[in-house]
């Protein structure tokens, strides 16, 4: 078992999986996409092959292409991504292979790693920061 399969076992088994609201997996247009929407709360594990959009609450490990996380979006626990935006609140492990940006209501708290690295004025970045 790799390192990463280790982890999300162990992540499997600590988070507890319920869903309240609505979550949207995929539909024609947005096939490989996760939206978890305003009033969602979900905890688990989520392999997303393209863009997670995240204007609800998330408590796991998120690995996707892309990830949003909107203004009212908060997401703790194990994130990486491509590419990462956030207007809403990011916290813990987070793991950008090329951008890391935050917008003018975006806060991102822990272990921070990124390729490129954008704070838009009134952004905020707290944590153990490190470029790649």
């Amino acid at each position: 078992m790799t390192a990463k399969q280790n982890m999300y076992k162990t992540m499997s088994e600590q988070y507890s999986y319920f869903l309240t609201g609505k979550i949207t997996m995929s539909d024609n247009k947005t096939q490989g996409d996760l939206y978890i929407g305003h009033g969602v709360v979900a905890h688990g594990i989520a392999f997303v092959p393209r863009r997670t959009v995240v204007n609800g609450k998330f408590d796991g490990a998120i690995d996707s292409k892309e990830l949003e996380i909107q203004s009212d979006g908060v997401v703790s626990g194990t994130t990486q991504a491509v590419a990462i935006s956030v207007l809403g609140r990011l916290n813990d492990s987070v793991h950008a292979t090329s951008t890391l940006l935050i917008g003018s209501t975006g806060q991102v708290n822990g272990d921070i790693s990124y390729g490129d690295l954008e704070v838009v004025k009134g952004g905020e970045i707290f944590g153990v920061v490190k470029q790649f």
